[in-house]
């Protein structure tokens, strides 16, 4: 019994051994500093953190997570850039990807990319030129933000028009507005530096066949007879027909939906982010606020795909393997769903099986993805390069139009001035 009762001491000391340090949590494989949008739908911020998180969690990682504006997205990476600190998982804007690359800032995640399409289905033809150079993937297609035209549709109503379908729309609609004294300045688009200026701005000029470069990317400059047309009709709206007031041009991103939701404007390009303000508020204007496609020019309707979000391993992280297989895990389906469907329809997937998804499924889902379907990625008519990049970056076509309505440059001066900067641009980042 005691040469028993001594094993049995034995055993059991030794399971003690071995079981408790299995009760006590497991000692951090590292620490990843992830980067990410903080966009305008806080309960989605939410649920991508949470995501991420959880998968931190079972890797037995430590995740840090910072958050910027479209506002000073670039400041910080600007600097981060300079300083050689940019984080281990970075969100980058849809010139991010070609820009980093391009200073060879980004490892090849051409593997993750694989892992989210067997899961997702295959990347927009749209979105893949923006993340893949070289035949290597440099980030991974998150989502989405489209731009869509709001307005008024009780004020349309009131007024006797139509829902715009073109650059010329907008000014008629918007002077009829006026006139029958319903709003003193409806015309809410604010051709300034932020994405609802940038954005805009590449679509009115491709819809007026006013391309900067050519089909390979290489700089051809702004055709003079399109690129004056489309400046005529969109800055009439400041300097004659008066539906724009100048204080428009300094508002920032969120102005506009403020200004909607206000009352004061009938017509402005936004994301979706007006539809979750309303909705989760219970806006006494959701009932007569209505989305269709940006308009259409003579050239067509071009629209731009600008806010696209994308995840990127930078090179300064020394934990490349934890950082790709954290962006793997929050890219599975089960994740990607949660957070898609939690969006209020602002993040759009760029993979197409997840497009298909029920969720999708309303009149203000398709045309959120029908815009997504029919975007170009900065560039076009070419692919996406650092040089296309620095024109939108640059703010380079924004500040064309804003010298005509600021400064009272002649169009024709203002084209003349962009093609300039345009063309020292691609002088010095050479398209291949």
């Amino acid at each position: 019994m005691r040469t028993l009762a001594k094993r049995l001491a034995v055993l059991i000391a030794l399971l003690t051994v071995a079981v408790v340090p299995a009760l006590e949590p497991p000692a951090a494989a590292g620490k990843l500093a992830l980067w990410r949008l903080k966009t305008y739908i806080p309960p989605a911020d939410k649920i991508l953190d949470a995501n991420a998180q959880d998968c931190a969690k079972k890797a037995g990682i430590e995740l840090a997570i910072q958050t910027y504006t479209f506002d000073d997205m670039w400041t910080k990476f600007t600097a981060a850039i300079e300083s050689k600190t940019l984080p281990d998982i970075a969100e980058l804007d849809a010139v991010g990807p070609a820009r980093l690359a391009n200073l060879g800032r980004l490892a090849d995640v051409s593997d993750v990319v694989a892992a989210a399409t067997k899961e997702l289905g295959p990347i927009l033809p749209n979105a893949d030129g923006a993340v893949k150079f070289g035949g290597k993937y440099f980030a991974v297609p998150h989502y989405a933000i489209p731009l869509v035209l709001f307005y008024r549709s009780d004020i349309l109503a009131k007024v006797g028009a139509e829902p715009p379908d073109t650059w010329e729309d907008i000014q008629r609609v918007s002077e009829k507005v006026k006139k029958a004294g319903v709003q003193d300045f409806p015309n809410g688009f604010p051709w300034n530096r932020t994405g609802d200026g940038y954005d805009p701005a590449m679509s009115l000029l491709w819809s007026y066949g006013a391309a900067w470069v050519d089909k390979s990317g290489r700089f051809t400059g702004i055709p003079k007879a399109q690129g004056l047309e489309a400046l005529r009709v969109v800055t009439r709206a400041y300097l004659a027909d008066k539906t724009s007031a100048f204080d428009y041009l300094s508002w920032s991103g969120a102005t506009n939906n403020e200004a909607f939701m206000a009352g004061k404007i009938t017509l402005t390009p936004n994301g979706p982010s007006i539809l979750f303000q309303e909705e989760s508020t219970q806006h006494p204007l959701l009932k007569d606020t209505a989305i269709k496609l940006m308009p259409k020019g003579p050239a067509g309707r071009n629209l731009a795909l600008t806010f696209v979000m994308n995840w990127a391993v930078p090179t300064d992280g020394k934990s490349q393997k934890e950082a790709k297989a954290l962006i793997g895990c929050v890219m599975t389906r089960e994740n990607f769903v949660k957070y898609m469907t939690g969006s209020f329809r602002q993040m759009v997937p760029l993979f197409a099986k997840a497009l298909e998804d029920p969720y999708w499924n309303t009149p203000t889902g398709k045309i959120v993805v029908d815009t997504v379907k029919q975007g170009h990625p900065v560039g076009w008519p070419g692919p996406t390069t650092p040089a296309a990049a620095e024109v939108v970056s640059g703010n380079v076509l924004t500040d064309m139009i804003t010298r005509v309505i600021v400064d009272k440059v002649t169009p024709e001066a203002a084209i003349e001035e962009a093609n300039k900067r345009i063309k020292e641009i691609y002088d010095r980042l050479p398209v291949k």
